[in-house]
């Protein structure tokens, strides 16, 4: 095997990716991706535990950041090692660090 063949093998199939499509290797690696349904579902990748949970506010944590969903109704309909999916009626998402 050349050394080139197992440099790509050690390589992370994200990096490979991104380096492939040109970009920036924060969208492919250790990021949350959120895919927000009208104002009523959200699903997030990426999702490493919950810090707040309450009708009116759900807060997830991303790793480096944290994501907060703000509105009424709120619920953690599904949930998993990595993914989650919040529904309610969603009025406001917030980014902190």
């Amino acid at each position: 095997m050349a050394f080139s063949d197992y440099q790509q093998n050690r390589t992370p199939l994200s990096h490979r990716i991104c380096d492939k499509l040109e970009l920036d290797e924060d969208i492919c690696r250790n990021c949350g991706y959120i895919e927000i349904i009208s104002n009523c579902c959200a699903l997030i990748d990426g999702c490493k535990g919950i810090s707040e949970y309450s009708e009116n506010k759900i807060t997830l944590n991303l790793g480096k950041r944290n994501v907060s969903f703000q509105g009424n109704s709120l619920t953690i309909k599904s949930l998993s090692m990595e993914q989650a999916m919040v529904e309610g009626f969603i009025v406001n998402v917030e980014f902190t660090d």
